[in-house]
């Protein structure tokens, strides 16, 4: 899937048309044409009342596809509407809007997929691969503060990318291009989303059921597809989905260590239930023949966002992609129904420090989570990013904390962290998450259930059980087998629900806490990275880098190579960075640099 515009902001401009491309590279672009290449992706138009042509370009999911033109639209004008149109078309894609002198762009609900653009005279080019306009175009220095920003937080923040002239779209926003250039706006608003979560009881728990039951459906594609199924929740409700809509012509997939309750636990239900199951072992043979080469891939394909720690994920969607087109997973799911609660590769210390510190002392643990060598040498971009955070904060100051950092969730933290993942698997197949729907998440936030609602950063196992309430719910509604069976948290949904289970339920939990013995490196990741991390160091050289060499990178990448003074987890991250910093010095070459892709 791929996107690419060249265009010239002024009068005398001729007029734009679109160019559908049988095939990859784009060699000589004309100006005014926007190239669109769908690879395994879908691509769809549809005609506007106001005369304007949308084209979706990804994985549109359409409530009423005959329809959608005119409900995508604002009923008194018949312009596009963003609300309409993420209440009506669901699922990951981006959309570009032509309209006699203007253009106009942007990304589906969250901006999962990243939307670049870059501005030279009065010339804007807008791409979906911000390597691909630093090939093609001047992209600036290599950008200090996004580096910083990775360091701190495991992404970068706001519209930063690797180069300092090229910028993200921000989500929620589109991006207008007429005579006057490019102008870069807010078109919704999230927080009018939020509701007030006062709804409870098990009538209002009933009709959140129903609505994620019309939603779910329509996620289901009109083929064979799979669903992630492990011992959690989020993966058998959507199972549960398919099975109350007569579908029998899916597989349910995981992956893991042989052994592993992850692989276990779904492989013994799904033969109980008559599904197929797909087991993907995570075991010598995948680390000797398929991890190093899954690991570049999952960096290369997210365009170096993605992290080393994640070579699975590649792997697995190879797999899943010579079954099937199209897969169903719980991303986003615990996300919006717990209260995210401890440091992690989706939140760091220092974010949450950002949002929990009363007062104006995050700034200072800012600059000491960076060390004294990082916070001196990124002594300029700390201020900025500083100042960034105080004007996201000073935005709105009219919300509760709470509120604050759900705006961060939804409009950052979700399409940083879960967006790679679907931007690689995106070229093999199509990832479709039913979590994230925009009339869910409203219907959500009404209730108690909605983990926007908890205590910010909630450590209270019961208060963060309420999520579990929801997907219990909806599997006594539509699935009794699945209802009944065992997670492999030790109990089922059954005992969530039922209150005369709740002595069950805390004496399965206990039992399951003490007795319970899993392999900490489940996904060998560790395996991997221990065997092939001096074969990593060569390839990406940070010592030739001279802002890794200056902000003692490379020195922590060399010792924990050899004295082991660093986590695992906090290797590996410096390990992504430095790759990425790598690629990005050398965005002039082709975008594949590792040998073994």
């Amino acid at each position: 899937m791929f996107a690419y515009l060249n265009y010239h902001c002024r009068p005398d401009a001729p007029p734009m048309h679109v160019e559908v491309l049988p095939e990859l590279p784009l060699k000589q672009p004309a100006p005014q044409t926007l190239y669109l290449y769908p690879g395994v992706q879908h691509l769809e138009v549809l005609d506007l009342p106001d005369g304007s042509q949308l084209y979706l370009l990804g994985d549109p999911v359409f409530g009423d596809r005959q329809r959608a033109g005119g409900r995508v639209s604002d009923w008194h004008s018949g312009a596009l509407n963003l609300r309409a149109l993420y209440s009506e078309v669901r699922g990951h894609y981006y959309w570009f809007l032509l309209k006699k002198g203007t253009f106009r762009c942007g990304t589906s609900f969250c901006g999962i997929y990243p939307l670049y653009w870059q501005k030279e005279g009065n010339r804007v080019y807008v791409c979906t691969s911000a390597f691909h306009l630093a090939r093609r175009h001047h992209p600036g220095e290599l950008n200090r503060r996004n580096l910083l920003e990775r360091l701190l937080f495991n992404y970068s923040l706001f519209n930063s990318t690797w180069w300092t002239n090229i910028h993200l779209l921000g989500s929620h926003r589109w991006l207008t291009l007429n005579e006057e250039c490019a102008r870069e706006e807010r078109a919704l608003g999230l927080e009018h989303y939020f509701g007030h979560g006062f709804l409870h009881g098990r009538e209002v728990l009933d009709e959140l059921t129903e609505v994620f039951e019309r939603e779910s459906q329509l996620f289901l594609p009109d083929e064979p597809f799979a669903i992630s199924l492990t011992g959690g929740f989020d993966g058998r409700t959507l199972v549960a989905a398919a099975r109350n809509a007569y579908r029998d012509d899916f597989l349910t997939y995981s992956f893991g260590m042989p052994g592993e309750s992850d692989i276990t636990l779904p492989a013994k239900q799904s033969q109980q239930l008559g599904i197929p199951f797909l087991p993907i072992y995570l075991d010598e043979a995948y680390v000797r023949d398929h991890a190093l080469r899954s690991a570049w891939g999952f960096m290369e394909y997210s365009e170096y966002n993605g992290n080393f720690g994640r070579p699975h994920y590649f792997y697995a969607s190879e797999r899943l992609s010579k079954r099937v087109r199209y897969i169903l997973t719980g991303n986003f799911g615990s996300e919006l129904f717990r209260a995210m609660h401890q440091p992690g590769v989706m939140m760091t210390q220092a974010l949450i420090q950002v949002f929990e510190a009363p007062d104006d002392s995050w700034k200072d643990f800012l600059r000491q989570a960076a060390g004294r060598k990082v916070a001196l040498h990124f002594r300029t971009e700390m201020d900025a990013l500083i100042s960034d955070f105080e004007k996201f904060l000073r935005a709105r100051a009219d919300m509760d904390i709470n509120l604050q950092f759900y705006c961060f969730v939804m409009e950052e933290i979700f399409r940083k962290y879960f967006g790679p993942e679907l931007v690689m698997q995106s070229q093999m197949l199509s990832n479709r998450t039913p979590y994230l729907s925009l009339r869910f998440f409203e219907a959500l936030n009404k209730t108690v259930w909605s983990g926007l609602h908890a205590h910010l950063f909630d450590k209270q196992k019961n208060r963060r059980m309420k999520g579990q309430m929801f997907y219990s719910a909806f599997l006594r509604r539509t699935d009794r087998h699945l209802y009944h069976m065992m997670t492999n948290k030790g109990y089922s949904p059954a005992d969530v629900l039922e209150r005369w289970r709740r002595p069950l339920l805390v004496g399965r939990v206990a039992y399951h806490k003490l007795f319970r013995r899993e392999r900490g490196d489940s996904n060998a990741v560790e395996t991997y990275f221990r065997r092939y991390q001096h074969e990593l160091l060569n390839h990406i050289r940070p010592e030739e880098h001279r802002e890794m060499l200056q902000s003692g990178i490379a020195y922590l990448m060399e010792s924990g190579l050899t004295h082991g003074v660093l986590p695992l987890s906090a290797l590996i991250h410096l390990y992504s960075v430095a790759a990425g910093w790598s690629a990005a010095g050398q965005a002039v070459q082709p975008l594949k640099t590792s040998p073994t892709v």
